[in-house]
């Protein structure tokens, strides 16, 4: 395993947003640009610990599991995995994990989508409500899962990090790589979805919306280049901090798509926000 032990900063992180791990965005600038996340990170605590925050992330996973319906029917479904040499008590560990990753991701997407907005504006954020959000008994069996993280190499990482163009595999899929007979099934599949027009777009589309979306945290961000200076944070670590946020962004979103297709498979079609008259 690459699991280095959780600092009380990455810690407060993963709690905000009910999640037994940070998102790997917030690590990276933990390490990379720790004075810029210690001046955006209080006013996206605040909303992230709104309904409204919680409530948009969900919308946009019910706009990702709109996309894989339509164009992904998968072939390997839950009695499949079993036939491929893996156990039930793999699926289902893995099928817990994803569960975490598909709450969170959504979540981390909105937050890193105003961050990048925050470099463009004077200000972002601002038009959302307080309302707080209510503890939910899935955040709390979300908490009490085990989410570890694969070496990058571990089976087929690299060529996951190869097809996605990004240096290591993202933590969606170390994470299930510690099952490495579901996830090489999994990959069968699940690396021809960018064939697919209508998913890359959805893909594009989540990011569109997750960066509109900013307007909407509960107070206002100023985390332009100008807003950072003032706060005495140097011009060399905020261009780190812009790189960071700029790569990690669409990835979220396509480890969005990623994640709802590989629940899809599993069985898991249902809505979180929006509900199909039947």
């Amino acid at each position: 395993m690459a699991d280095e032990p959780i600092t009380p900063e990455v810690r407060a992180i993963a709690e905000a947003f009910r999640s037994p791990v940070a998102p790997e965005l917030f690590e990276l600038l933990r390490d990379e640009a720790p004075s810029y996340l210690a001046h955006v990170w209080p006013v996206l605590a605040t909303s992230i610990d709104t309904a409204g925050f919680l409530g948009s992330a969900l919308y946009m996973a019910d706009m990702a599991l709109d996309a894989c319906e339509e164009v992904y029917e998968p072939v390997l479904a839950r009695e499949g995995f079993v036939d491929a040499g893996v156990t039930l008590d793999q699926v289902h560990a893995a099928e817990a994990v994803l569960d975490v990753f598909h709450y969170l991701e959504p979540q981390a997407l909105l937050a890193g989508a105003a961050l990048a907005e925050a470099f463009e504006r004077p200000s972002v954020g601002g038009q959302g409500r307080p309302d707080p959000r209510e503890p939910r008994e899935r955040e709390q069996r979300h908490l009490a899962t085990a989410v570890s993280l694969a070496e990058p190499d571990a089976s087929v990482l690299p060529q996951v990090a190869e097809l996605l163009q990004v240096s290591e595999a993202p933590a969606l899929y170390r994470a299930v790589a510690n099952w490495p007979g579901y996830l090489e099934a999994a990959w069968e599949e699940l690396q021809h979805l960018g064939a697919y027009p209508d998913f890359r777009r959805r893909g594009r589309g989540l990011y569109y919306y997750a960066r509109s979306g900013s307007r909407f945290l509960a107070e206002p961000l100023e985390a332009n280049a100008e807003a950072l200076r003032a706060s005495g944070i140097s011009d060399a670590e905020i261009e780190v901090a812009r790189g960071i946020v700029d790569a990690a962004v669409p990835t979220l979103a396509t480890m969005m798509m990623h994640c709802t297709a590989m629940r899809l498979a599993l069985g898991h079609s249902e809505r979180e926000v929006v509900q199909v008259a039947s």
